[in-house]
């Protein structure tokens, strides 16, 4: 196996040449190197964060599974957090704090970097309060482009600051960071009613009703991921698509229903991207806002 040494830690790395992604014949070797050329922009979103290991081992066309136990073989190095769980237990979680863990992970077939909403400082106060506008039925990116900005313009009329992005599959990601002082149940309630105001204004094309069957070709505004164990993908994280879209991080002024597509953003263009718009979330920390009374 070929042998990667990353910040004085070895990795043994395998079938490089395996096609992870069929129709653009984009192997796990190629997947890898993204992810040592990105860690920069992603590892400040996934870091101290318990992260799910959602594993792809034959590629985004063959079957995939979750993981949320470190697996016994990991390295004494790769960073864990014991959490209890009401139904197995402790949990201990893996954590991708450095370069070397992220190319662990990605070895390992993960190839989408799902995190937690909250850090190890204090897993029960999340610092980032995230809005999933989700296709349900013949609804499409269209329709949640549509809600999205009317997500904008009630968040500036509360002044708060949020970041879009893709979430590299089919729907659109609002984060609003925020300061670590509110309960899981405290930032629902808070995006639950802003989702009621949206769907009161957008009742032909949003819903919050969580059944699927009952959605019909409608957005879902998902609040109720915002929760303990609930995980979401990073940005600038791969999804396993057809053509490795990325969850990439938008411009507000960019929600064209028209024109704009999460095949836009690519494992191929991505960084091209980032040089043109620059690292449009590096300041994301920074903006430790507390939440207002609707």
């Amino acid at each position: 196996m070929p042998l990667l040494n990353i910040e004085e830690k070895n990795l043994e790395l395998s079938n490089l040449d395996k096609v992870y992604y069929p129709k653009i014949n984009l192997t796990k070797g190629e997947v890898l190197d993204y992810y040592i050329k990105i860690a920069p922009y992603i590892l400040p979103h996934i870091k101290n964060r318990p992260f799910s290991m959602l594993n792809f081992p034959d590629g985004v066309e063959g079957k995939n599974f979750y993981r949320k136990q470190c697996p016994a073989d990991a390295p004494e190095w790769l960073q864990t957090i014991k959490i209890p769980s009401e139904t197995k237990g402790d949990i201990n979680w893996c954590m991708v704090n450095d370069l070397a863990s992220l190319i662990w992970m990605a070895n390992r077939s993960c190839i989408e970097m799902h995190t937690w909403f909250s850090r190890a400082e204090d897993l029960k106060k999340p610092d980032i309060a995230v809005m999933d506008l989700d296709p349900s039925g013949n609804a499409g990116f269209k329709e949640a482009v549509i809600a999205a900005k009317g997500y904008h313009i009630l968040l500036d009329e509360l002044k708060i600051t949020a970041f879009p992005k893709t979430s590299g599959a089919t729907g659109i990601h609002i984060v609003i960071p925020i300061e670590p002082i509110y309960t899981f149940e405290e930032v629902r309630f808070f995006l639950i009613k802003l989702s009621k105001i949206i769907t009161d204004t957008y009742p032909q094309v949003t819903t919050t009703q969580r059944t699927i069957s009952k959605r019909g070709d409608k957005i879902y505004l998902d609040a109720v991921q915002n929760a303990s164990g609930k995980t979401i993908p990073a940005p600038y994280s791969l999804r396993a698509t057809q053509d490795a879209t990325v969850s990439a991080p938008l411009l507000w002024e960019e929600l064209d229903e028209n024109t704009l597509s999460p095949e836009n953003f690519t494992i191929y263009n991505i960084f091209e991207r980032i040089q043109e718009k620059g690292d449009l979330v590096s300041n994301i920390y920074g903006l430790k806002q507390r939440l207002p009374k609707i």
